[in-house]
């Protein structure tokens, strides 16, 4: 339970660095440059802070040093791996092991987060949309739609390709669009649609989290919280670290991701990632477990932490091949 509740107070403190980074970012253009954010998109993402859009989820990648969790990257915008920490891990719990615990009220929560959403936006439709075709993304979009039904919201599923762009509004089919959760990156839709995403509407996840996705944020994290214990050290510059992680500002799945120790690779992954350039985190020694590393997910809902997932792999590079370990508190 110790380490339960030291996971928690750092997923706590984590989220709340972002939130003051984000007020940080959203007013300077150099940073905002360096997150990469298209100018055309900084006034409504101003508008979302400032009008407290609301977030639904997200999810923190920590490593486990010492007793300490180190922060690896925010999963702030469409974060997966979802069913198997709410539900899955929870009926193995249940069927294994009844009589212990288990850091996890993701289901209950996500429920609770759509009826608060609901009681200040007061949609007549909440609908929700992804690429349709990608099986991950499907179901889990699927899952977070059954959480909304169960919160009482009327609900509509659609691939985000159908949506239609007419007069600064968004339409599926003749129904006008007045909130939508997508499972889609903000860095997609600003490249392929800007003008879809100046439309005045409630977006889940909100314009502002946008920011938080970016792993470009990291470098930015330690210059304003060097003394964190749960923050790395992280640039933008390579010359400035002898052992490290070097990840793409935008980027999914451990892809494009290169692993230095002592100016020698040890792992590195192929992918389509990193056009926009790339970020230095200090390199963490994560402890193996017969052969696997250990990465703990933990999971806000609401802007509260409310859950763990542990995914691992032969690999030190974490990717969606990675095999999902239930957990149980001791």
């Amino acid at each position: 339970m110790s380490e339960i509740n030291e996971l928690e107070k750092a997923t706590k403190a984590c989220y709340d660095m972002y939130c003051q980074a984000v007020e940080a970012c959203l007013y300077d253009d150099v940073k905002l440059n360096m997150l990469c954010i298209p100018y055309e998109m900084r006034e409504a993402i101003r508008r979302s802070w400032e009008e407290d859009d609301l977030s639904l989820y997200g999810r923190f990648d920590f490593a486990y040093v010492h007793g300490v969790p180190k922060l690896l990257e925010f999963n702030a915008d469409t974060p997966t791996s979802l069913i198997e920490a709410a539900l899955v891990q929870w009926q193995w719990k249940e069927e294994l092991f009844p009589q212990a615990d288990q850091f996890n009220s993701i289901h209950e929560a996500l429920i609770q987060s759509w009826k608060d959403i609901h009681e200040v936006y007061q949609c007549d439709s909440y609908y929700f949309a992804s690429i349709t075709d990608c099986q991950e993304d499907n179901v889990t979009l699927d899952y977070i739609l059954d959480t909304a039904m169960k919160a009482g919201l009327n609900v509509a599923e659609m691939d985000i390709r159908d949506i239609e762009l007419e007069n600064g509004s968004l339409y599926c089919g003749c129904e006008p669009i007045n909130c939508m959760f997508k499972l889609y990156p903000w860095e997609n839709m600003f490249e392929e649609c800007v003008e879809a995403c100046q439309t005045e509407m409630c977006w889940i996840e909100p314009l502002w989290k946008a920011l938080m996705s970016n792993k470009a944020m990291l470098p930015i994290l330690y210059e304003m919280f060097p003394n964190s214990p749960y923050i790395l050290p992280a640039y933008r510059e390579e010359k400035k670290l002898r052992s490290y992680c070097k990840k793409p500002i935008f980027s999914r799945e451990g892809a494009n991701v290169e692993l230095v120790q002592n100016g020698v690779i040890l792992e590195k992954s192929d992918g389509e990632y990193g056009r926009e350039g790339y970020v230095y985190q200090e390199l963490v020694d994560i402890r193996p477990y017969q052969g696997k590393y250990p990465v703990l997910g933990s999971w806000v809902i609401g802007g509260e932490p409310c859950g763990l997932g542990i995914r691992e792999t032969s690999s030190r590079i974490t990717d969606n091949m990675s095999h999902f370990v239930p957990h149980i508190i001791l």
